[in-house]
């Protein structure tokens, strides 16, 4: 098992980067198709349209509120754009769908999946859904050692002057405040200049970080949970492993799988595990994510997940937690009240380490919470599919 761990990681994080609607990856995708296909799965890569990163969408956000807020002292009209774009931005950096994601310019990009078909008796069939994401982030300076711990508080403080961008323009028009409300607005378009450039400089100095521990040990912990699944051969369980890309962009490839085959799942009988970033730290299930709306994860597989933290096998392995920096590919799974369990790694400051930087490499990687993903979700996917779980025990 550990020379599947090992042969994953290093050949994925042989790439360069795996930027989503990139060159790489595409050969990633590949590597990926390969490794499923060797390991007995029906393969399937799912194309959909995405922005290339999430520059994109900053650019869109930023740039249709500047031409708002400038066009406000031409016509009253404008503060119909200004607030439209405040909505768009509200949802984006809430983690929830914003038609943003459709605006220009549009990529082709991929979700690699392999399944494993039950071959029991229908009516009593248990899905598993195994997520990881392959693609890379774009460097960030949102995303540094200092930076990281107040990258939430930052985005709360922008979307709060995004609002008050919005009631400037709104008394401007109005004719309230003047001329100081004048000069707010200026102010604000300002800082928003400001902020787009901070905010991408880093893609456009440093371009994409490798992304050894986020996201290649995710998906070396997902294909590894699959096999070990595959070898146990239950055949009640149906098995999934969803490989997404653009989740760096906002789990875009993961909207548009749940958004695909929702409908079809049982959700007494589907649960989804997500591994992301799990290259340094302690193993963590989380709890709660979001900006500021709070997310929950309240459901069977994370309680089953909690209690096994509480047994010998996991007590000085795993940790609960929460992650308000950004989220999770599984965020769409909890949006639709569809159970799922969130693994990542966290050092003792809550922190990812090194994600979204250009030492995120494979010299930095700990197999350790790799080993202790792999592990958890095995036991919570035995304990689940178990009639009468209520021991909580490790394979």
């Amino acid at each position: 098992m550990t020379l599947l761990i090992k042969d994953i990681l290093l050949k994925t994080s042989a790439l360069p980067h795996r930027g989503a609607a990139t060159a790489n990856e595409v050969e990633a995708a590949r590597l990926l198709e390969t490794y499923l296909s060797d390991m007995g799965a029906n393969v399937r890569k799912e194309p959909f349209q995405t922005p290339g990163t999430y520059a994109t969408i900053f650019y869109w956000l930023i740039g249709g509120l500047l031409t708002g807020l400038a066009l406000v002292p031409v016509t009253g009209v404008s503060i119909g754009l200004v607030w439209y774009f405040i909505w768009l931005s509200w949802l984006y950096f809430n983690w929830r769908y914003s038609f943003i994601v459709k605006f220009p310019a549009q990529h082709t990009a991929h979700n690699v999946i392999g399944h494993w078909p039950a071959s029991g008796d229908v009516e009593n069939r248990q899905k598993v859904i195994l997520m990881a994401h392959y693609d890379t982030a774009p460097i960030s300076l949102f995303y540094g050692t200092k930076q990281q711990a107040n990258s939430r508080p930052s985005l709360i403080i922008s979307l709060s002057l995004m609002l008050l961008a919005g009631v400037a323009a709104l008394a401007e028009v109005a004719g309230a405040g003047l001329p100081y409300i004048i000069y707010l607005r200026y102010a604000l378009m300002a800082y928003f200049v400001v902020q787009a450039i901070v905010g991408t400089a880093g893609y456009w100095l440093k371009g994409y970080a490798n992304g050894a521990s986020d996201n290649a040990t995710g998906v070396a912990a997902a294909l590894a949970t699959a096999d070990r699944l595959r070898q146990i051969n239950l055949p009640n369980l149906d098995v999934e492993v969803v490989l997404t890309s653009a989740e760096e962009v906002g789990m875009i490839g993961a909207y548009y799988y749940v958004e695909a085959y929702k409908r079809k799942w049982n959700r007494a009988q589907t649960m989804a595990i997500n591994f992301d970033t799990l290259g340094a730290g302690k193993l963590t299930v989380i709890e709660q994510t979001g900006t500021i709306e709070p997310i929950y994860y309240k459901n069977e597989p994370t309680r089953i997940a909690r209690q096994l933290l509480k047994t010998d096998a996991f007590q000085n392995r795993a940790q609960v937690g929460c992650w308000h920096t950004a989220d999770f590919d599984s965020v769409w799974f909890v949006r639709n009240k569809i159970p799922v369990l969130a693994l990542c790694a966290l050092d003792a400051d809550g922190q990812m380490p090194r994600i979204h930087q250009p030492d995120d490499t494979l010299d930095h990687v700990n197999l350790a919470p790799v080993n202790a993903a792999i592990d958890l979700a095995e036991a919570v996917i035995m304990n689940w599919i178990t009639p009468g779980r209520n021991k909580f025990t490790a394979p």
